[in-house]
């Protein structure tokens, strides 16, 4: 084993126990570790075995192992590309929900000031100031 393969497994296990660590949603925490031990797995095997990652390949009708892993890196990214935009959305649509409601609470407590304290009229002109 290479001192590069070491590294490459090194930062590939250490990122993938960031990722399970640090992303948030409780509810799928056990899916969630469940595919990152299968990628690391995965990805140590490919790197300290490079020739089955070809063979892989072939199965498929793929000439080369890097051509293998650049077409799922293109599907992982446009994966990762569509989450990403739909949780924004929910997140914006979140946002606006709360904005709404503060809005409506700010226009009931002014209703209720108004109620209380109605304008006083200006002197002399017969007019309200509000």
């Amino acid at each position: 084993m290479t001192l590069f393969q070491v590294l490459l497994i090194a930062i590939v296990v250490i990122a993938a126990s960031l990722a399970v660590r640090f992303l948030p949603g409780e509810r799928s925490l056990a899916l969630k570790r469940i595919f990152a031990i299968l990628f690391v797995t995965a990805a140590v095997v490919a790197i300290l075995f490079p020739g089955m990652l070809t063979t892989v390949a072939n199965f498929f009708g793929i000439g080369r192992g890097t051509d293998l892993l650049l077409y799922l890196f293109i599907v992982a990214m446009l994966i990762f590309a569509v989450s990403v935009v739909r949780a924004k959305a929910r997140s914006d649509a979140r946002v606006t929900e709360l904005a709404r409601a503060v809005a409506l609470m700010e226009a009931r407590i002014r209703e209720r000031g108004d109620a209380e304290h109605p304008p006083r009229p200006r002197s002399g002109t017969g007019e309200t100031d509000e």
